[in-house]
Formats: C-alpha cells, sequence, structure tokens
C-alpha cells in the first residue's frame, strides 16, 4: 500500500512538472512590438512624404486593433482612417497633407495582440515632412544654351512623378513653335519637330500651374532659355531640282552649298521616299575650270568637300515620284554653329530611252544642273539622257543614234542612248578634253584637248569605243580654255550662236578632209586619214575669220561655214579641200552653225537690225529666202528632221543672249512655228 502511494505521489509529481514546463514554452508573454513605419507615397528619403500619402505601422504580431487606432496620434492633428493589411496599421489622411510641413507619429503604451499581451512602450516621435513644390532638377540643354541644332530637344527631370497633362499645358514657348512631348517617369522630353529657326533665342516656360501627381503644383513658373545655330550655310543648287519630271533613273541626289560641309553632320541629313538603298559622299563637284588650277587632278581635298551627294545602290524606278527631305543638320566644316536650313523636295523620273531614231536631243539645265534631255518630235515625253552633276558643256550622236559622246567638267564620256556601256574616253591625269564628235563612219571622235597645267594641245582624232589603233593630234592649237562649267543654265554663251566648248567639225567622207574651226573661230583644213608612209599633211589655212560650226555638203563638193572673209565681208562661204574660198550670194550677215537638210537645202541665222533677226534657208540652186522673222528674238542652231520636213531652232531673246526661249519646231515652208519647249539649247535631230 506504502509502494502504491509512492507511485501515485511521484506521476502527481511528474504532471505538475509538465505543467510548469509547458507554461513556460507554449504560452505566449511577449508583447507586442512595432517592426516597420514607412510612407505609402515617400518623397526623397524614407522621412518624406508626398502630400496624398498613408502611413503604415507594421507590428511584430497581430493585435487587437481598437488598442493601435485608440492610442494612435499624429502632430499636427489630421483626420483620418484605418484599414489593416494582416498584422500591419494603415492610416489614410481624409485630406491631402499641406506641403512643406513637419509630422510627428506617436502611439501611447497599452497595445495588445491577441493573446492579451500588453506594449508598455508605445512610440514617441516618428517625424517626416511633406514634401515642398515639385521642382526642375536638369534641364538639358542648359539655360543660355547656344548652339542648338534646329532639330533638337529640350529635356526636363523632375524631382517626383508630375501629372503629364498638367505639366504639357503649361509648357510655352516663345517665339512660338510646335511642342511634343513624350515622357519616362518623371522626365520629359520636348520637340518641336522643324519648328525653329536659325539664329533664334527661344524662352521655354513651365507654367506655376504644372502639377505633381499628388496635385501638388509648382508654384512658380520654371523658366530657360537657350538660342539655335546659326543659318551659316546656303544651298546653292538641288539635283535633280524641285518639281521637274523625266529625270533619268540612273540619277545621283545631291545638294550643293556654298562651303564645304563638316561630313558627320550631312551624312545622315538625307532621307529618300520612297526609301532608296545606296551611298552617301560628300564630293568636290567641281568643274573644268577648278581642275585647271587645282594643285592636283580632281581638286578632291577635304577643304573642297561642298557637295552632299547620294548614289543610289541600282537604278530609280521609271516614273516615279520621289521626295528628297535634308534636315536642319548639316554644318559648315570650319565653323559647327554654322547650319544648312532644311529642305524638301520632290522630283519625278522618267523611263530609258530604248532608240534614240527619230528623237530630239538638247541640252537643259532644268534638273538643276545642264544635261543632255531628249523628246519626241511634237515636244512630249521630255526625259534626261546624261545624269551628270557638272554641267555638260557638248554632246554629239552617232550617224545611227545609238551612241552619245558628250564632255562635261573637261571629261569626254561616250554611252549608249540607253544610258548602257559608260565609258570615259578622257585620261584620268589632269587633261581637259571638249567637243567630242563623231566621224561620218563611227569608228573616230574629234575632241579638243588641254594638258594638266592649262597648255594647249589642239584638236585630235581618236579611236571610239570599240574601234582599235591609236590616236593623233590633227591641229596643235584650238583647244578652248578651262570655263565650260562657268556657262549657266542652258549653257549659252554670250555670243548666243556658239560656245568654244561646242564641237566644229566636219567632214568629207571620201577625201577624209575635214574642216575645223578651233576656239578662236579660226577654221583650218586637215587630213583625218593617216596614210602608209606615216606621213600626214600639214594643216591648211582658211581665210575666214570669226567662224560657226561648218557643214560638208556633198552635193556642192564643198565645205560651208558662216564667218568674216578677209575683205570684212559677212556671210556663208563655201571652202572647197584645196582651201578656196568663195562669198554665197545673198547671205550677209548669216552667223553660227549652219543646216544641211537631206535634199542639201540650207538653214542659217542671220543678223539684222537690233530687234529683228531672221532665218536664212538657201536652196542648192543658190536661192535664198527668208523662212522666218523673230520680233525681240534671236533664232540659233537650226537642225533640219531626217526628211527635210521641219527645222528646229532654238531661241534667245534680244539683249538677253544666254537667256533661252525655249526650242521652236518650224515647217520648211514657214507656214506654221510651234514652241516645243520652255527651256534649252543646241537642239539637233538625231537620225
Amino acid at each position: 500500500m506504502r509502494r502504491l502511494i509512492s507511485l501515485i505521489s511521484a506521476f502527481v509529481a511528474l504532471v505538475g512538472l509538465g505543467l510548469v514546463l509547458y507554461n513556460a514554452t507554449a504560452v505566449d508573454r511577449k508583447p507586442p512590438a512595432i517592426k516597420v513605419i514607412s510612407l505609402s507615397a515617400p518623397g526623397a528619403d524614407a522621412h518624406q512624404a508626398q502630400t496624398l500619402t498613408a502611413i503604415d505601422i507594421e507590428f511584430s504580431e497581430p493585435v487587437r486593433m481598437a488598442t493601435v487606432e485608440s492610442r494612435f496620434r499624429i502632430e499636427p492633428a489630421v483626420d483620418g482612417a484605418f484599414s489593416w493589411d494582416g498584422s500591419t496599421a494603415i492610416f489614410t489622411p481624409s485630406h491631402k497633407l499641406p506641403p512643406d510641413s513637419a509630422f510627428t507619429i506617436g502611439l501611447a503604451p497599452g497595445i495588445e495582440d491577441l493573446a492579451g499581451n500588453v506594449d508598455e512602450v508605445g512610440l514617441e516621435g516618428w517625424a517626416f515632412r511633406t514634401v515642398g513644390p515639385p521642382v526642375v532638377l536638369r534641364v538639358t540643354p542648359a539655360d543660355v544654351a547656344t548652339g542648338v541644332p534646329l532639330d533638337g530637344q529640350v529635356e526636363l527631370v523632375f524631382d517626383r512623378l508630375m501629372d503629364t497633362a498638367s505639366v504639357e499645358a503649361a509648357v510655352t514657348i516663345t517665339p512660338t513653335a510646335p511642342v511634343n512631348a513624350t515622357w519616362r517617369g518623371s522626365v520629359v522630353t520636348l520637340d518641336f519637330g522643324l519648328g525653329l529657326h536659325f539664329g533664334t533665342t527661344y524662352t521655354l516656360t513651365v507654367g506655376a500651374q504644372a502639377a505633381d501627381t499628388g496635385g501638388s503644383r509648382l508654384g512658380t513658373p520654371f523658366v530657360t532659355h537657350f538660342t539655335t545655330v546659326a543659318a551659316g550655310l546656303g544651298i546653292t543648287t538641288l539635283m535633280p531640282a524641285d518639281g521637274v519630271a523625266g529625270i533619268g533613273i540612273g540619277t545621283p541626289i545631291a545638294i550643293q552649298f556654298d562651303a564645304p560641309v563638316n561630313p558627320e553632320t550631312a551624312r545622315a541629313a538625307l532621307h529618300i521616299v520612297p526609301s532608296v538603298d545606296g551611298d552617301v559622299r560628300i564630293v568636290a563637284r567641281g568643274g573644268d575650270l577648278a581642275v585647271a588650277v587645282a594643285p592636283s587632278p580632281g581638286l578632291s581635298g577635304a577643304a573642297a568637300a561642298d557637295t552632299l551627294q547620294f548614289v543610289p545602290a541600282a537604278p530609280l524606278a521609271p516614273h516615279t515620284t520621289y521626295t528628297v527631305i535634308l534636315d536642319p543638320t548639316v554644318a559648315r566644316q570650319d565653323d559647327p554653329t554654322a547650319v544648312s536650313a532644311g529642305r524638301t523636295w520632290s522630283f519625278t523620273t522618267g523611263a530609258p530611252t530604248a532608240s534614240g531614231q527619230n528623237q530630239i536631243a538638247f541640252l537643259s539645265g532644268r534638273s538643276g544642273v545642264r544635261n543632255v534631255w531628249v523628246m519626241n518630235p511634237d515636244g512630249t515625253n521630255q526625259r534626261q539622257l546624261t545624269v551628270e552633276l557638272t554641267p555638260v558643256s557638248s554632246f554629239d550622236t552617232s550617224a545611227d543614234g545609238s551612241q552619245i559622246a558628250f564632255a562635261a567638267a573637261g571629261v569626254v564620256t561616250v554611252m549608249g542612248i540607253d544610258g548602257s556601256g559608260l565609258r570615259r574616253l578622257t585620261v584620268d591625269d589632269g587633261r581637259l578634253e571638249y567637243g567630242p564628235e563623231f566621224t561620218p563612219d563611227d569608228t573616230h571622235l574629234t575632241l579638243a584637248r588641254r594638258d594638266p597645267s592649262g597648255g594647249d594641245l589642239g584638236l585630235w582624232l581618236v579611236p571610239a569605243p570599240g574601234t582599235s589603233g591609236n590616236e593623233r593630234q590633227i591641229l596643235d592649237h584650238g583647244a578652248p580654255p578651262p570655263g565650260s562649267g562657268t556657262l549657266t543654265g542652258d549653257g549659252i554663251s554670250d555670243e548666243g550662236s556658239s560656245t568654244p566648248w561646242t564641237p566644229r567639225l566636219a567632214v568629207d567622207p571620201v577625201s577624209a578632209v575635214a574642216l575645223v574651226v578651233g576656239a578662236d573661230g579660226a577654221p583650218w583644213l586637215v587630213d583625218l586619214d593617216v596614210p602608209g608612209t606615216g606621213v600626214v599633211p600639214a594643216p591648211i589655212p582658211v581665210l575666214v575669220h570669226g567662224a560657226g560650226a561648218p557643214v560638208w555638203a556633198p552635193g556642192r563638193g564643198a565645205f560651208l561655214v558662216a564667218g568674216s572673209g578677209g575683205d570684212g565681208q559677212v556671210g556663208l562661204f563655201g571652202v572647197d579641200i584645196v582651201g578656196h574660198i568663195s562669198l554665197m550670194a545673198g547671205t550677209a550677215g548669216a552667223e553660227g552653225p549652219i543646216a544641211l537638210g537631206p535634199h542639201e537645202e540650207l538653214a542659217v541665222a542671220v543678223h539684222g537690225t537690233a530687234v529683228i533677226e531672221r532665218l536664212l534657208v538657201v536652196d542648192r540652186a543658190g536661192s535664198t529666202r527668208t523662212l522666218a522673222v523673230s520680233v525681240g528674238r534671236v533664232d540659233r542652231w537650226p537642225s533640219y528632221s531626217p526628211d527635210g520636213g521641219a527645222l528646229l531652232v532654238g531661241r534667245t531673246v534680244v539683249g538677253q543672249p544666254t537667256l533661252s526661249d525655249g526650242i521652236w519646231l518650224i515647217e520648211a515652208g514657214g507656214a506654221t512655228e510651234r514652241q516645243l519647249t520652255s527651256d534649252g539649247a543646241f537642239a539637233r535631230w538625231i537620225p
């Protein structure tokens, strides 16, 4: 019995010990504590608040909500309401807090957890301050910046998230320009499109009504200033020119400026619509006069690079309108603050010429630079044939109309009439060559030549592409001076009738004797045939001065050339192959080139009074008649149609000898005439 009582006593003791251990380990007797205090809309740091913010108090464990809410204090007092997220109390003010104000949060002791444990510490003086009005921390470009490009942007960095609509409504710029805003957080970028102007100081203002997302306003306007780049770079030539139709599909696109340009600013400035693949180059457009005085051929130094050139990777689409956009970012090479204005223009392509037969070719500067153009006999389908960036000074076509030879900037080039087979005849050693002209059998060309120093090398006979043999000099003088590129517009010189750079040769295909008129207007008879002995006959001078381009009249057995004889008589002269000359009756005053019809009818311009010029026609029998009388205009460069039924003339204005009045078609009888173009010069029918 006593042993049983001992066992029961031991068991009771163990149970008591278990209860003590349970109370010591399982029953929560730890009071709640504040874990974190935070602001739902902080400012720059944890103790700065936006004016629209809540105050979050996170406890270490769930608590009795009433014991927290009744003990919460905020000084100055703020009305508000509590909400709970687990063990976090969220106090949300009923109204926006006043800006730039200090607040203190407190919790009186006595907060209870769910087990009834009581916090005897509470919270004293957790402080925060509301933000003041929003401010712009940084502006780019900086205030009073200069040299801002016309496509520049202004970037404003605020100290907080802003109400984007209120900011955009508050932005003004003076002088007025369009403003487009894009946002990235608290950063707004203001773009002005192409609305800024050169050399202008702008004032950008963000008004006081601009507000942050909490509704706080700037209070005082933000103002910054900037000045755009000066317009120190002008555009002299657009190629192709604005609004021109019929442009060759192989054309480059170029802008020539009035000073050398900075390549880095120019390369990305050109845009073409529809898009075209190609290569952008910064080049010296130059010309034959520049080449002649340059220390090295081509004048290719960086200092002369005044032209932005785009070379398409493939021919442009025919019958398509292209729009070219030049950004206002191209700067002078020597002054990055001097920038060109932007420009937008359009041109429309034509289609390649498959055949030149029964077409009319002429020089025209309508594309921005003088080139060879062709058109139908009625003036329709006018389209660009050559696509040079330097002015073409003269051209000639082969007898079958399949090839064209032309000179530009002292370089002679031959190509197919369809633009294929382009071949440069002029050797790239600095020499200058002008006035290419096919021989009657198309196997050779004659041209005038100067050496790299500008020395006169006279006239030469060179093999045409595809013809073997060597070139040879046929006259040791007579080349025109450098400067063909200085001819403006359609390439008409002050004399009006011809220029020193145009072809001036006629050939008797039987004897191979040619009448060559040098740039000085002095004609010479030369033998184009090379004898087997290698002996070349000396040229024979012809006693005519101021001569224009001659023709060979086989039915008359003579060359015909207009000029002044030794006795001072001005008219039309016949010259046989040994140099005998005779003045043709009734041709007094004849000047310039002569047109020879298929029936050996001749047409030549004749000087009249100061305001009246006439076109004289001479038949094979020598009878003369006036085909057309122009009042106030001068008829030049006559050319017969292949059948002799019509005559082309170019007209200039009296008193303005370099200004074209277009190309006109006159019936051989003179009954009717019709204007085919409003510009152009040196028109001729392609056989």
